[in-house]
């Protein structure tokens, strides 16, 4: 061959090593390698080159040397991209500015292509230095500020075909490890509509944590998983605390070197987060992210007690110290998340800190700079529960600065309303909705003692924001929302703490209305717990964290349609601590549990420990001691996708809508029943059994030692008469008219 077409023939001959040509059809060209490679050029229209193909036998195909590797890299080439377009008149003075900035590198040559259409350059430049080292270097230049409208963005020649290829839609690529979330809620799709109970407890010395499934089919709680696997493994699930995520997706469980996140239906390991010694955490209510606190004191101040990581990817995005205030008192929490979990908020005796979790940088003020929200003499604040609405009290200083509450919008720090109070005590209470709150004013004498106590609503979503006041002159127990509703509960007592009454007040459309009271028969009642979706509700005597021991009376109760109370139940739990509505409003547990073993005065409940789980009419299901209980709580939902107006449509016809269910649940009760009777039957049949074979070894031990004959030949010499006598009693008479 000519010595310019050795490339073409090389190629050639590597497409024939590489072809998928059958065993077949290689046999016939095995004489002729010309004939083949012929074939191939003139099928792919290369004519002109095959006549330059020699007609001689050449060498046995099987025996040709593998085609050459060619280089097609070019390691000492750059391209510097961004630039600006130009004109002939403005070249020399841009290739000025680029010369004194890429020749530092090393020795290079420079093209900068040109448009024929509007004699302007392309916006780039290509280098090629003398070696690779020197092109390496000059990707420093990358992200260089050139002007304001200008940012270099240079990449190797190597690199351009990958840049040209890419489709026209940007695809992320995923850089960061994390798991799927398919099967996350599953449990939700249960067709029994079982909701599922965590428990924590000490069993045998050994620590037990388990879920089970809330059956009232089966009788009691069925267990959904106990840590089975872990327990195979020779391994331990939890080695202190377990909590769930605010939406239910995942179990938490402490261990020494961190924290681990459990999800799915067979409760697999998600991911691990490192941090030594964890005492508390927090999820964002959006389950993005989760805070965990080491315990250490603001005192001493490490940079590390503090660590907030992305669930999905299990990254820590912040770390930092412990403040030195927590907004609602206590140890924990320091931080307080936005319903949306898109900020993040702090607080010193005078600012508010608002973080952006995206930037975890503090929000923006008016001119632009991350700054914190400033306020006199700062009490405490709090999020709305639906909604970036920041609720800050500050303190009464001197005569000059009076008590004041402030409603802030984030990020815009806008201030909606505020209110000015002097010679007070304040708690904010906050609907569930976010569409009030409650601001409990306790007026002071000059003394120091409690006058009377106002209950300031406002209606935050109102324009304006209007405030409705309903004074109590009784002294204030506790204040209670209605979970989603217009309603909310007061006990009061008088001065000496006897007389206890349950008020309940309704928000109507221009003001607030006193619907019900009621004189409560123990002293001891301190809490209503209203059910998630309003409605019903406890009112319990619970023992207070490290306080006295409670009675546990119970009282179930409810409201009607016209605002009419109806006690439904009275019941006990002795020594009670606990009281939870699950999600559904449907259950209520009512539980004994005792603190961890770390914790002191943990003894004094053990004996009574144990969960009872009842209906919202106050129908004990099931109840059971277990001592050592510390944990017992139903798993939470999240939102709901249907809409309002679907969600108020299914409240209305919930008859029609539970026709299937009660159809479902009668259906499981008869399969219950029926199983019960085969049952019975079994029993009752095996036990038939025994009894004839009991009677028939009874008649043969009675022949075997003359025991009948001898009872026969006694009754034969008595003189026994047999008598009947017949009495007959009237027990009652009853006349019907029949028309």
């Amino acid at each position: 061959l000519h010595s310019s077409h050795c490339f073409v023939f090389r190629a050639w001959g590597a497409r024939l090593l590489e072809s998928e040509v059958s065993p077949g059809i290689m046999a016939d060209y095995d004489e002729s390698v010309y004939d083949l490679a012929k074939d191939l050029l003139v099928e792919d229209g290369e004519k002109d080159i095959a006549d330059y193909l020699s007609e001689g036998e050449g060498d046995d195909f099987h025996k040709l040397e593998p085609p050459s590797s060619l280089d097609e890299s070019f390691p000492n080439t750059v391209v510097v991209g961004n630039l600006p377009k130009v004109g002939e008149a403005k070249m020399a003075k841009l290739m000025g500015v680029l010369n004194k900035l890429i020749d530092k590198f090393g020795p290079n040559e420079k093209h900068m292509p040109t448009n024929p259409e509007t004699n302007e350059t392309y916006g780039f430049v290509i280098v090629t230095f003398e070696d690779g080292e020197c092109a390496a270097a000059a990707k420093q230049l990358n992200g260089m500020q050139l002007d304001k409208a200008h940012c270099f963005k240079v990449k190797s020649m190597d690199e351009f075909n990958e840049i040209a290829d890419r489709p026209d839609e940007f695809i992320p690529q995923r850089t960061l490890n994390s798991f799927s979330r398919h099967d996350f809620r599953t449990w939700l799709s249960d067709k029994k509509c079982r909701e599922q109970i965590l428990l924590r407890y000490t069993k045998a010395n050994v620590a037990e944590t388990e879920i089970y499934w809330h059956d009232t089919m089966a009788g009691g709680p069925v267990l959904c998983y106990g840590g089975e696997a872990q327990k195979a493994a020779g391994k331990v699930w939890c080695d202190w605390r377990v909590l769930w995520s605010p939406q239910g997706s995942y179990v938490a469980t402490f261990h020494q070197q961190g924290i681990a996140l459990w999800a799915g239906p067979d409760f697999e390991k998600k991911v691990r987060l490192p941090m030594n010694n964890v005492q508390e955490i927090d999820f964002s209510p959006n389950e993005e992210f989760v805070l965990m606190w080491n315990g250490s004191h603001p005192s001493s101040n490490p940079d590390t007690a503090v660590a907030i990581f992305h669930i999905l990817t299990g990254r820590c995005v912040r770390k930092c110290r412990t403040p030195m205030v927590t907004p609602g008192g206590g140890d924990f929490p320091h931080f307080l998340w936005s319903s949306d979990g898109k900020y993040l908020a702090e607080m010193t005796d005078s600012r508010i800190l608002v973080r952006d979790t995206e930037t975890w940088e503090l929000i923006k003020d008016a001119e632009g700079k991350g700054a914190p929200l400033k306020f006199n003499n700062l009490s405490t604040f709090q999020w709305s529960p639906k909604g970036n609405v920041l609720a800050a009290w500050t303190l009464e200083k001197d005569n000059s600065h009076p008590a004041r509450l402030v409603l802030v919008e984030i990020p815009s720090r806008a201030e909606l309303a505020s209110r000015s109070r002097t010679q007070c005590e304040a708690v904010m209470h906050w609907q569930s909705e976010g569409d009030y709150l409650c601001l409990q004013v306790t007026k002071l004498s000059k003394t120091g003692k409690r006058v009377s106590t106002n209950m300031e609503i406002l209606r935050t979503r109102e324009k304006q924001i209007p405030v409705d006041v309903v004074t109590v002159e009784d002294v204030v127990k506790g204040f209670f929302w209605e979970g989603q509703g217009k309603r909310f509960s007061v006990l009061t007592a008088d001065e000496l703490g006897h007389k206890p009454r349950l008020l309940i007040y309704v928000l109507g459309p221009e003001k607030c209305e006193l619907i019900c009271t009621f004189d409560l028969p123990s002293n001891s009642f301190n809490e209503v717990i209203w059910a998630p979706e309003g409605q019903y509700f406890v009112i319990a005597s619970k023992s207070a964290a490290g306080g006295a021991s409670s009675s546990g009376d119970l009282l179930f109760a409810g409201l009607t349609v016209d605002n009419k109370l109806e006690i439904l139940h009275k019941d006990e739990h002795y020594m009670l601590t606990d009281v939870h509505w699950d999600p559904s409003s449907r259950y209520i547990i009512t539980a004994v549990t005792q603190p961890f073993s770390t914790d002191q005065g943990g003894y004094k409940y053990s004996m009574e420990a144990g969960y009872a789980l009842w209906t919202f009419q106050g129908r004990n299901l099931y109840r059971q001691q277990k001592e050592k209980l510390f944990q017992v709580t139903w798993r939470p939902h999240p939102p709901s996708l249907l809409p309002p107006k679907k969600q108020i449509d299914i409240r209305k016809n919930i008859k029609q809508h539970s026709k299937k269910y009660d159809a479902l649940d009668e259906q499981a009760k008869e399969t219950a029943r029926s199983a019960f009777r085969r049952e019975r039957e079994e029993k009752t049949r095996s036990f038939k059994l025994v009894l004839d074979r009991l009677a028939d070894w009874k008649v043969e031990k009675e022949e075997e030692n003359g025991w009948r004959k001898a009872q026969d030949a006694f009754n034969e010499n008595q003189e026994w008469t047999q008598e009947e006598e017949r009495h007959e009693e009237q027990l009652g008479v009853t006349e019907e008219l029949i028309s």
